[in-house]
Parts: C-alpha cells; sequence; structure tokens
C-alpha cells in the first residue's frame, strides 16, 4: 500500500535526522511566562435574553431534552 511505503520513508527519513542530533544529559527550559493567570471577571446575565430562544411549555415550565444516556 501507498500508505504504509509513506509511512516507512517518514520514519526512515527521521531515523536518519535523529542520527545528526547530538546526544545530551541535561536539557533546559527558558521561559518567562511561569504562572501566568488572569483575574476572574463577572459578566452581567440576562435571564430573558437566555430564555428567549427556550422552549417552555404552556405552564412556563422549561422544556429540555432529556440525556440519552438515562432510563
Amino acid at each position: 500500500m501507498t500508505i504504509e511505503k509513506d509511512a516507512e520513508d517518514i520514519i526512515e527519513k527521521f531515523s536518519k535526522i535523529l542520527e545528526d542530533i547530538p546526544d545530551s544529559d541535561e536539557t533546559w527550559y527558558i521561559t518567562d511566562n511561569l504562572n501566568l493567570t488572569r483575574e476572574d471577571e463577572a459578566h452581567e446575565k440576562d435571564p430573558e435574553k437566555i430564555l428567549r430562544n427556550a422552549n417552555i411549555d404552556k405552564d412556563g415550565n422549561l422544556i429540555v431534552k432529556r440525556a440519552d444516556w438515562t432510563n
């Protein structure tokens, strides 16, 4: 198959490239973005806007699809 041949070619080329990489006992990672966080922000909630596209029955109850995994 061509896929298997292509995969073998890729692995062979990759193996040849790895032969040129020198052995190293240690690897160092230098990065300035350690422990980056952002402040939590509260967004205004508008229940009427949320319910605008919801299915509601004649009694005002919200109609949702029952999960497929429940009995």
